[in-house]
């Protein structure tokens, strides 16, 4: 058939008996759609969008009206400009010379192309089945969505006074800018202006922000009638330590020759912004909050300090030497460190020896050429090695703590960084002040404009146990009673309810919290917990007789007491006599009825053995004997093998006993751990009781008559040479009617010479 033929024979497929064009073909659905475009091409001049479509002809799905177009098209309805290859146009299909109804795949449409070739088992006249038509690419001139390319199925909005004609996507060139601007750098991106210098304002916008860029998103792009201009919204969202700043900026837009650039100006990161002005993040810190005594009286708080050092420039160099090493006598550091140190700073920096109260400072720095005295504040408690493990320090945030912070916490923040300081750093910090503000450039005169604010929140105090007084009273004995290589702690609790008064650690313990925290072999203290436990198993009181040989065969290894052990103390003796005179076999030999369970059940019921969240930096112990291993099973009934005990722990048990009831130590006031044990009963108390006033009256613990009520010695060995000599962990547990104490010696002689000294000048 020829062309010819082919228009005459599809005319008389779309005319009626008389002639005339017919529609009666068309599903309802289309004849609807085919309306719409008619009226819209009549009363506007241009065809609606899929959106006015749907709604005109009650489609909700665009696919669906992208299918009928495309059905339109196929039926020759519709076809494209060729002089407009992404514009519809609307046709009289009897007079239409240019397309068949089912088209060849070798002279597709433009249309059919971007369908994937359609045929008439396609056609879906209710417009139900959206999901069988693949998405047909008819943009429509106008106001496109932000996000990527736009597809005619998108809801697409057209100014009422726009012509018919094409605008090409500027989705790529704003894609650059918002790629380049949280990097302050625009060298990729299209631009009307240079990029390199767009870049270089970029970074004077940002120089005063501390390091905090924006994220940017497109909001959406708006454009002009005559498809030579745009605008993008870009949203711009800033993280900040604490509070976000959210705004929207116009990007401008210009099509040459088909081409979209961007326009630059300090306008595109904020409206407000001009070649004048730049951004400024201001962040000011509260006060942070105290720590409290048992009194509810500051013990740590924000005060003065006054940093003593040499300034470099108030001194000639050849004399920075002898500056600083009178500057270090005078103070009594390290000169040859302290010397390094100034030779080593910059030619006018102040170098900082070391930081004082104010009535600490020696009047003879002002005689030192470049000795200097600077005013600053920090995180101050009585004394630098006040409770130092325990409340812990202040400092700069880790990159971990700022991250884990959620944006909370700024690097240039002080934090606390150990300790209680660390623990509670939330609620001693408080909430900074954050601003953001536009302010003048270097040269330019503006007034400033703040953009965000958000005002400080202050911290809230916690309040402890410790009593000031004891504390101090505890770090002196100690310094005064243990070498400085020497570990030794003390721990005191309130008898009354195990609020931590006193947790004091020697010299030679360093930084590591090992009053609270440390885990060693509690040696006989241990016995007052495998006392409970005998009791429990086998009946037993205070008056009850035990065996105590002079040597006991467990499993093929020998226990023996300790050496000097009087023989008149063994055999058949009082339980009571058995913690007094710490007689090892007798507990030993009651590993084989103690089951490890109730060895841990006795414990527990003495505040040990099991992990409390007790708000603070804590170690309750470890018992856990083999059940197999008869060896351990008689060791750790004397404190040894698996058992391990803090200072902490061992306090927890002397309370436990004096009380007479389960105690938890405490030391965060509202955050107090509620035990989960068996409680000690009164008469279980009763019994224990009288053993360790035994030890007091006339066992191991006499050095504390008239200071302690009850008591309990202990030596652990450990670390046995060739030559069969050992080191040996000293311990000595007591109470009265107000304290419970622990204290620990590592590498001592004995509980009774090396820690009951101890306890005797804390309480005398």
């Amino acid at each position: 058939m020829t062309d010819e033929r082919q228009v005459q024979h599809r005319d008389k497929r779309f005319r009626d008996a008389q002639g005339n064009v017919s529609e009666d073909h068309l599903t309802r659905r289309q004849k609807q759609v085919l309306e719409v475009i008619r009226r819209s091409v009549r009363d506007r001049g241009y065809p609606p969008s899929i959106r006015e479509i749907g709604d005109a002809v009650g489609l909700t799905s665009p696919s669906s009206v992208a299918h009928q177009l495309s059905t339109l098209e196929r039926k020759g309805y519709m076809r494209r400009d060729p002089h407009r290859p992404r514009a519809i146009e609307v046709v009289d299909p009897a007079a239409s010379q240019v397309r068949p109804e089912v088209t060849d795949p070798g002279t597709t449409s433009d249309l059919t192309g971007y369908r994937g070739g359609a045929s008439p088992d396609d056609v879906d006249p209710t417009g139900s089945g959206d999901e069988r038509p693949t998405p047909s690419y008819v943009p429509v001139v106008g106001r496109i969505a932000a996000g990527g390319p736009i597809l005619a199925e998108q809801a697409v909005e057209v100014p009422d006074d726009a012509p018919r004609l094409t605008v090409e996507a500027a989705d790529g060139a704003v894609a650059k800018v918002v790629e380049g601007l949280p990097k302050l750098d625009l060298s990729a991106a299209a631009l009307t202006t240079s990029p390199a210098d767009a870049t270089a304002d970029l970074n004077t916008i940002f120089v005063g922000m501390d390091g905090i860029v924006p994220t940017v998103e497109v909001a959406g792009i708006t454009y002009e009638a005559d498809g030579k201009t745009a605008t993008a919204q870009l949203k711009y969202t800033y993280q900040l330590a604490p509070g976000t700043l959210q705004y929207t900026s116009a990007l401008p837009l210009e099509n040459v020759n088909g081409n979209w650039t961007a326009v630059w100006s300090p306008a595109v990161v904020h409206p407000k912004l001009t070649p004048d002005t730049r951004l400024r993040h201001v962040r000011k810190q509260p006060k942070r909050s105290a720590i409290n005594d048992g009194k509810g009286l500051a013990l740590v708080e924000e005060r003065t300090l006054y940093q003593v050092g040499i300034d470099k420039s108030l001194v000639e160099e050849p004399n920075w030497s002898a500056s600083a090493t009178k500057l270090a006598e005078l103070l009594s550091i390290d000169a040859t460190a302290f010397t390094q140190k100034v030779l080593a700073g910059g030619p006018k920096q102040f170098v900082i020896a070391t930081t004082l109260s104010q009535d600490k400072i020696p009047a003879a720095v002002s005689d030192i050429p470049g000795g200097a005295v600077h005013e600053t504040t920090g995180m101050v408690g009585p004394s630098d090695t006040f409770a130092a493990s325990l409340l812990g320090r202040v400092g700069n945030p880790t990159p971990e703590q700022i991250e884990k912070s959620g944006g909370a916490i700024a690097a240039s923040d002080m934090v606390g960084v150990s300790g209680l300081q660390a623990r509670y750093d939330e609620q001693l910090r408080g909430v900074a002040q954050v601003q953001i503000d536009i302010v003048a450039r270097s040269g330019a005169t503006v007034e400033t404009t703040s953009v965000f604010e958000q005002q400080e929140s202050v911290g809230a105090p916690i309040q402890l146990s410790l009593d000031r007084e004891l504390q101090e009273k505890a770090e002196t004995v100690l310094a005064q009673q243990v070498p400085d290589d020497q570990t030794a702690a003390i721990v005191v609790l309130d008898i009354s309810d195990g609020g931590v008064l006193a947790a004091a650690n020697s010299k030679g313990a360093g930084e590591f919290p090992q009053a609270t925290y440390g885990s060693f072999a509690p040696g006989s203290t241990f016995k007052v917990a495998s006392s409970l436990a005998m009791i429990r198993t086998s009946g037993l009181t205070a008056a009850s007789p035990v065996e105590c040989p002079a040597s006991l065969d467990v499993g093929g290894h020998t226990v023996t007491n300790y050496q000097g052990y009087s023989a008149e103390h063994t055999g058949s003796i009082p339980l009571k006599d058995a913690l007094a005179y710490s007689c090892n076999t007798a507990f030993a030999g009651a590993g084989k009825s103690v089951t490890p369970e109730a060895l841990a059940s006795a414990a527990a019921s003495l505040g040990v053995g099991t992990d409390y969240e007790a708000g603070f930096t804590s170690n309750f112990g470890k018992v856990a004997p083999k059940e197999s291993d008869p060896i351990d099973r008689a060791i750790s009934m004397i404190g040894q093998g698996s058992i391990e005990m803090s200072p902490l722990g061992m306090a927890a048990v002397a309370a436990s006993v004096g009380s007479g009831k389960t105690t938890i130590p405490w030391l965060v006031r509202d955050h107090q751990a509620t035990s989960t044990a068996a409680p000690l009963s009164p008469d279980e108390a009763t019994q224990l009781q009288t053993g360790m006033q035994a030890v007091v009256d006339y066992g191991s613990g006499m050095a504390l008559k008239g200071v302690m009520t009850g008591a309990k010695t202990g030596t652990a060995e450990f670390g046995a040479d060739a030559a069969n000599t050992s080191d040996a962990h000293a311990w000595m547990i007591a109470y009265n009617d107000k304290y419970a104490v622990a204290v620990f010696v590592d590498k001592g002689v004995s509980g009774s010479s090396s820690a009951a000294p101890i306890i005797k000048a804390l309480f005398s």
